[in-house]
């Protein structure tokens, strides 16, 4: 008997233990996917109820701005882009929507705004979600 071998159990055991890992960690993504939404779709509200004049910021690549962007939108990358706001002398207290492809770097981007002190950020989520957003009327 090799006892430096680790049993490692049978071909079954381990399909198993495979397949519960990987729906563990989908069911993760799923709920940090829709908690993401949820947080977007709640500041979606407060940017259709109507805004003053919040500085939009793009928090997509060059390559995506480049190939459509909504009109008026400010490109920034998200890393520094506290520092880089605050350098072109922007207030703390100015409204911001942030978006992206997919929502994922938005909700990043209000998170680092928050935290830099920035006061009034909503999450615009993906672009054609906040585009169909600022297309509807208030009400």
């Amino acid at each position: 008997m090799d006892l430096g071998r680790r049993v490692t159990g049978t071909s079954e055991q381990r399909r198993v233990g495979r397949s519960l890992m990987t729906r563990a960690r989908l069911s993760a993504l799923l709920f940090i996917v829709s908690s993401l939404w949820v947080q977007a779709a709640d500041d979606l509200v407060e940017i259709q109820q109507g805004l003053g004049s919040p500085i939009i910021v793009d928090v997509r690549s060059k390559g995506e701005y480049a190939s459509g962007a909504i009109d008026g939108a400010l490109n920034h990358k998200l890393q520094g882009l506290p520092g880089t706001l605050l350098d072109m002398g922007v207030e703390l207290d100015e409204e911001f929507i942030v978006y992206c492809r997919s929502g994922r770097r938005s909700a990043q981007a209000k998170t680092l705004l928050k935290e830099a002190g920035f006061q009034l950020v909503f999450d615009g989520g993906p672009m054609t979600q906040l585009e169909r957003a600022l297309e509807q009327p208030e009400s």
